[in-house]
């Protein structure tokens, strides 16, 4: 599929939509799962949801309105919208408590529906989680709307920062660390922020920063091989070298100095990576191409064979273009074989290719037809320079210092009338070629439509 003069593989777009609505799906139900967690106050879910790394019950709400904004946004724009909006506004609200300092009457409304219990965590939806909701019900106005497609891959780069800042902050924690960043923004959380933003993003997978990885071409390829392992990197470089230095005793200078150096190596084998991806896909495109050469061109004298010529004329003139065909035959060439030997005879094939692409354009196709045939098409060419390149051809033909015997060609033309097929313009020029034959050969002729033109020898 082919959008604004860019290809896209159509089963990747396809799988992108397919991840999106998953993601949908997905958070809907663990939102749905967390809220019946907080509600429930179940004696088992208490140490799970006493956990730093759980999500609040607040950002539960948030992920049910935006997994039903991310279902909703391809079938439903309008809907979609309304839920982003609604996200966007809860987000806003619970930042504007927090920067004034108090409870609003909607987290007072969820916090006394909760179960008490000991040591029970405050369910309020925390300062970045509140944030990247906003950047999110953006990004979902953005998508329902089709517009501003600027600020919408601003907002959803700005939420993957912070949930990967959250994120390497948690591979701190696994290496036995503490981190004040996981306090303001669950690890669970960031992993439905990063999905979630994905998951918007692989909606609309023919806009924005997103159709690079759906183009049909290496840098596609290289971006899909490519993303998971740049989003995963920070977190298990984070998580590796806390564990190391706190292990072995390192001191953070050397940890850091340790970091840079596998921080370059990883670059490193990321861009041999990519290299060696353009390796092949080099060495594939170069054999796609010589398949396609050898299926398309004759094999005695590299010109087009009569699939590439049916093909190039039939495309012309479905587009209706103007196109003036030429059909050459070398005069009494069986004879010529008969004496000077099939051998001969083929040279004298590969010289004529080399003739007739000597008075065309690069545009122009020049085709063997079949045995001792030729055709040319000429695109966006009328009578007068049809004729003019039929004489050259004949002049050319009659000039050339030929080793055994001289070798003459007889032309017939006709140019594209509207409503012309190829079997149409094709017979044309064959009675057109007839008619040079029978009038003593060496010479160009045009069909009926149009007055004959005066022979080169003339």
């Amino acid at each position: 599929m082919t959008i604004d003069g860019i290809r896209f593989n159509a089963v990747v777009v396809r799988s992108f939509i397919v991840f999106s609505q998953a993601v949908g799906w997905l958070l809907v139900l663990v939102s749905l799962a967390m809220l019946l967690a907080w509600g429930s106050g179940v004696e088992p879910l208490r140490g799970v949801l006493r956990q730093d790394d759980c999500m609040r019950a607040g950002a539960a709400v948030g992920f049910l309105l935006a997994g039903a904004a991310l279902l909703l946004g391809r079938t439903r724009p309008r809907a979609g919208f309304l839920l982003s909006l609604l996200l966007a506004l809860f987000g806003a609200v619970e930042l504007l408590q927090y920067a004034l300092g108090m409870d609003g009457p909607g987290w007072r409304w969820l916090e006394g529906r909760l179960p008490e219990w000991a040591d029970r965590p405050s369910g309020r939806t925390t300062e970045l989680a509140a944030l990247a909701f906003v950047l999110l019900g953006a990004v979902g106005m953005a998508v329902a709307l089709k517009r501003a497609v600027w600020l919408r891959e601003a907002c959803a780069i700005a939420v993957i920062v912070i949930a990967m800042a959250a994120s390497a902050s948690y591979g701190l924690v696994l290496a036995g660390d503490s981190a004040n960043l996981l306090r303001r923004l669950p690890v669970m959380t960031a992993g439905a922020l990063l999905l979630l933003v994905l998951g918007w993003m692989a909606s609309a997978p023919t806009t924005g920063l997103t159709r690079i990885a759906v183009a049909d071409s290496p840098g596609g390829a290289f971006a899909r091989r490519l993303i998971l392992p740049a989003l995963l990197l920070p977190v298990l470089l984070t998580f590796f070298f806390k564990m190391v230095q706190s292990q072995l005793g390192m001191s953070e200078s050397l940890a850091l100095s340790l970091a840079a150096v596998t921080d370059g190596g990883v670059v490193a084998a990321m861009i041999l990576w990519v290299a060696f991806l353009l390796d092949r896909s080099e060495r594939q495109r170069r054999v796609v191409l010589a398949l396609s050469r050898d299926a398309n061109a004759d094999g005695l004298t590299g010109l087009a064979n009569r699939r590439a010529f049916d093909a190039a004329l039939a495309g012309i003139l479905r587009d209706r273009g103007a196109v003036a065909l030429l059909m050459i035959d070398l005069d009494r060439f069986k004879s010529f074989n008969d004496e000077f030997g099939h051998l001969v005879g083929d040279g004298i094939l590969r010289e004529t290719g080399q003739l007739l692409r000597a008075e065309v354009r690069p545009r122009d196709l020049v085709a063997r037809y079949g045995g001792e045939e030729f055709a040319i098409l000429l695109p966006d060419s009328d009578a007068l320079r049809a004729e003019r390149v039929g004489q050259r051809i004949v002049a050319a033909f009659r000039g050339y210092g030929w080793v055994q015997r001289p070798v003459t060609v007889s032309v017939g033309g006709a140019v594209a009338r509207p409503g012309d097929t190829p079997e149409t313009l094709l017979r044309r020029a064959d009675a057109a070629l007839y008619r040079s034959k029978e009038a003593g050969r060496d010479r160009c002729t045009f069909d009926d439509w149009l007055p004959d033109f005066p022979s080169a020898s003339a």
